[in-house]
């Protein structure tokens, strides 16, 4: 898991987006600041399995130019969240696959990598859409 977040926050700052990493209360949601290019991840979250989801869900928001600032609250609540979600399972997807890590089934992966049970169905058509690009 340390090595997925290294990756994610080089990430963040290979695309020009800086990252507060702080302890707060578990009730502080992570937040990104588009106009600030500008993601803070409270490393204290309820659920720190899935700390590398919630960057990589933050670092969607400013990828996918969301213009307002966005707390993570753990479920879509309207387009830019559900877009970030996805923009984040495709991101640990990326970074499984250049690691080789192989998985029968998409639940193995995103119980591996942390990822939440709402994201099973859009892990089967990631790996779906993988499996039909397989020659």
């Amino acid at each position: 898991m340390e090595d997925l977040i290294k990756y994610l926050l080089k990430y963040a700052f290979d695309h020009g987006i800086s990252c507060a990493l702080i302890r707060r209360e578990q009730a502080y949601q992570s937040v990104a600041l588009p106009d600030k290019k500008l993601i803070v991840i409270n490393q204290n979250s309820k659920n720190k399995f899935e700390l590398p989801f919630i960057i990589g869900h933050e670092i969607g928001h400013i990828m996918n130019g969301n213009v307002n600032g966005a707390f993570y609250c753990g479920k879509p609540v309207n387009s830019e969240e559900r877009l970030a979600d996805l923009y984040s399972l495709n991101l640990i997807y990326g970074y499984a696959s250049n690691q080789f890590d192989t998985f029968e089934e998409p639940i193995q992966f995103i119980q591996q990598y942390g990822i939440p049970d709402r994201m099973l169905d859009d892990a089967y058509r990631l790996f779906k859409k993988n499996d039909d690009l397989v020659f």
